[in-house]
Protein backbone atom coordinates (compact mmCIF):
# COMPACT_ATOMS: atom_id res chain seq x y z
CA UNK A 1 0.00 0.00 0.00
CA UNK A 2 1.03 3.75 -0.88
CA UNK A 3 0.54 6.23 1.07
CA UNK A 4 0.61 10.14 -0.09
CA UNK A 5 2.44 12.71 2.50
CA UNK A 6 -1.07 14.38 2.35
CA UNK A 7 -2.58 11.23 4.67
CA UNK A 8 -1.02 12.07 7.50
CA UNK A 9 -0.34 14.76 10.76
CA UNK A 10 2.19 15.71 12.38
CA UNK A 11 1.47 15.78 16.14
CA UNK A 12 4.14 17.72 18.77
CA UNK A 13 5.06 15.31 21.37
CA UNK A 14 7.21 15.82 24.62
CA UNK A 15 10.51 14.53 23.10
CA UNK A 16 10.76 12.45 26.20
CA UNK A 17 7.72 10.37 26.13
CA UNK A 18 8.73 9.67 22.42
CA UNK A 19 11.91 8.34 23.39
CA UNK A 20 10.14 5.86 26.23
CA UNK A 21 7.86 4.99 23.42
CA UNK A 22 10.31 4.24 20.86
CA UNK A 23 12.53 2.21 23.42
CA UNK A 24 9.31 -0.11 24.22
CA UNK A 25 7.84 -0.41 20.36
CA UNK A 26 11.36 0.52 18.26
CA UNK A 27 9.75 -0.44 15.58
CA UNK A 28 6.05 0.53 15.70
CA UNK A 29 5.74 3.95 17.26
CA UNK A 30 2.95 4.95 14.98
CA UNK A 31 1.07 2.17 15.12
CA UNK A 32 0.76 2.13 18.75
CA UNK A 33 -0.36 6.10 19.05
CA UNK A 34 -2.61 5.01 16.18
CA UNK A 35 -3.98 2.06 18.67
CA UNK A 36 -4.46 3.85 21.21
CA UNK A 37 -6.31 7.17 19.36
CA UNK A 38 -8.37 4.63 18.08
CA UNK A 39 -9.30 2.75 21.19
CA UNK A 40 -10.02 6.43 22.52
CA UNK A 41 -12.37 7.48 19.77
CA UNK A 42 -13.97 4.94 20.15
CA UNK A 43 -14.07 4.63 23.97
CA UNK A 44 -15.28 8.17 24.15
CA UNK A 45 -17.91 7.80 21.16
CA UNK A 46 -21.01 8.24 23.25
CA UNK A 47 -19.86 11.35 25.22
CA UNK A 48 -19.26 12.85 21.90
CA UNK A 49 -22.72 11.90 20.36
CA UNK A 50 -24.24 13.35 23.56
CA UNK A 51 -22.41 16.29 23.03
CA UNK A 52 -23.73 16.76 19.55
CA UNK A 53 -27.60 16.37 20.60
CA UNK A 54 -27.34 19.05 23.26
CA UNK A 55 -30.48 21.31 22.33
CA UNK A 56 -29.75 24.95 21.37
CA UNK A 57 -31.09 26.28 24.42
CA UNK A 58 -28.79 24.82 26.37
CA UNK A 59 -26.17 27.92 25.21
CA UNK A 60 -24.05 29.16 22.07
CA UNK A 61 -21.71 27.38 20.50
CA UNK A 62 -18.61 29.73 19.93
CA UNK A 63 -15.97 28.21 17.21
CA UNK A 64 -14.43 25.31 19.47
CA UNK A 65 -16.42 26.88 22.90
CA UNK A 66 -19.99 26.01 24.50
CA UNK A 67 -21.19 28.91 26.56
CA UNK A 68 -23.94 27.52 28.57
CA UNK A 69 -27.31 29.31 29.60
CA UNK A 70 -26.41 31.94 32.77
CA UNK A 71 -22.94 32.70 31.19
CA UNK A 72 -22.34 36.39 31.56
CA UNK A 73 -20.03 38.11 28.85
CA UNK A 74 -18.42 41.61 29.66
CA UNK A 75 -15.70 44.01 27.94
CA UNK A 76 -14.36 47.10 29.35
CA UNK A 77 -15.00 50.42 27.59
CA UNK A 78 -14.06 53.83 28.66
CA UNK A 79 -13.99 52.46 32.69
CA UNK A 80 -17.19 50.74 32.18
CA UNK A 81 -18.23 47.52 31.87
CA UNK A 82 -21.29 46.54 30.03
CA UNK A 83 -22.58 42.70 30.62
CA UNK A 84 -24.50 40.48 28.06
CA UNK A 85 -25.91 37.17 29.29
CA UNK A 86 -26.25 33.76 27.05
CA UNK A 87 -29.90 32.50 27.86
CA UNK A 88 -32.35 30.34 26.22
CA UNK A 89 -29.57 29.67 23.52
CA UNK A 90 -29.19 33.29 22.49
CA UNK A 91 -26.52 36.03 23.15
CA UNK A 92 -28.75 38.96 24.77
CA UNK A 93 -27.46 42.61 25.39
CA UNK A 94 -29.79 45.50 26.69
CA UNK A 95 -32.64 43.95 24.95
CA UNK A 96 -31.80 42.90 21.78
CA UNK A 97 -29.96 39.52 21.06
CA UNK A 98 -26.96 39.33 18.65
CA UNK A 99 -26.23 36.61 16.10
CA UNK A 100 -22.15 36.26 16.94
CA UNK A 101 -20.21 37.36 19.73
CA UNK A 102 -18.45 39.37 17.17
CA UNK A 103 -21.20 41.49 16.52
CA UNK A 104 -21.64 41.86 19.96
CA UNK A 105 -18.14 42.90 21.01
CA UNK A 106 -18.83 45.31 18.28
CA UNK A 107 -22.14 46.61 19.74
CA UNK A 108 -20.82 46.69 23.52
CA UNK A 109 -17.52 48.97 22.32
CA UNK A 110 -19.30 51.90 20.30
CA UNK A 111 -19.88 50.11 16.96
CA UNK A 112 -15.92 49.68 16.82
CA UNK A 113 -13.58 46.79 15.47
CA UNK A 114 -12.66 44.47 17.95
CA UNK A 115 -10.95 40.84 17.87
CA UNK A 116 -13.91 39.34 20.19
CA UNK A 117 -11.43 36.94 21.87
CA UNK A 118 -9.52 39.52 23.27
CA UNK A 119 -11.93 41.82 24.19
CA UNK A 120 -14.75 39.81 25.86
CA UNK A 121 -14.18 38.29 29.07
CA UNK A 122 -16.58 35.42 29.91
CA UNK A 123 -17.81 34.17 33.40
CA UNK A 124 -19.65 30.93 32.93
CA UNK A 125 -22.13 29.73 35.96
CA UNK A 126 -19.52 27.45 37.59
CA UNK A 127 -16.86 30.32 37.17
CA UNK A 128 -15.81 32.00 40.32
CA UNK A 129 -14.17 34.74 38.07
CA UNK A 130 -13.72 36.63 35.22
CA UNK A 131 -12.14 34.73 32.00
CA UNK A 132 -10.27 36.31 29.20
CA UNK A 133 -12.09 34.33 26.15
CA UNK A 134 -8.96 34.00 24.69
CA UNK A 135 -7.61 31.52 27.23
CA UNK A 136 -10.54 29.20 27.20
CA UNK A 137 -10.38 28.35 23.81
CA UNK A 138 -6.85 27.36 24.54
Amino acid sequence: MTFSLDSFVAVPLPHDLYAQLAIRYPTGVSSVLEHVIQDFLDRTEGDFAAMQDKPRENGVQWDALFLPHGTQIRTKYFGKYPIAEIAAGEILWEGRNYASMSQLARAMRGNTSNNAWVVLELKRPTDRDWIRADRLRK
